[in-house]
């Protein structure tokens, strides 16, 4: 079932979008959780990954889709956060390969896609293609940890 909401990113601007589908939750705490950030743009890179380390167990970094895939095929992860637009492969492209390469897991790993392209077709791609989660960016840290919490 996949449910959308609006969430309030900062004060002074409207808002962004989330839409989720309802995943098991594995119940790891966060702070134990290793999390894979595909993002292409060094100050968003940035960004995300100084969040994310204070509040996760590990983060490891890929900038673009072949690097995401290539690093999934030698790790376990408990969560990817993915951009869409990027170069050499793009996270619709890269989350198609990591969902093929899934089968010999023991579960499931969520997939979060962010994007800018607001009022694209992104957001319904993402999901069909096996994505458990879309935000919109720009988005504040909270409503990306939250969202994260639904899912480890």
């Amino acid at each position: 079932m996949e449910k959308i909401e609006r969430v309030c990113w900062e004060e002074n601007i409207d808002s962004c979008i989330v839409v989720k589908t309802e995943v098991e939750k594995r119940n790891i705490p966060i702070s134990e959780a290793k999390i894979l950030l595909v993002e292409d743009k060094l100050s968003n890179r940035k960004t995300i990954e100084i969040y994310l380390r204070s509040r996760v167990g590990k983060v490891e970094i890929a900038e673009n889709g072949k690097e995401a895939v290539e690093m999934f095929a030698n790790n376990q992860y408990d969560m990817i956060l993915m951009d869409l637009q990027m170069p050499i492969m793009g996270g619709i492209e890269a989350a198609q390969h990591i969902r093929e390469m899934e089968t010999d897991r023991k579960y499931r790993v969520p997939i979060i896609a962010f994007s800018a392209n607001y009022f694209s077709s992104d957001k319904e791609v993402s999901i069909e293609v096996g994505m458990d989660a879309y935000i919109s960016k720009p988005f504040q840290s909270k409503t990306l940890f939250n969202l994260m919490e639904e899912y480890i």
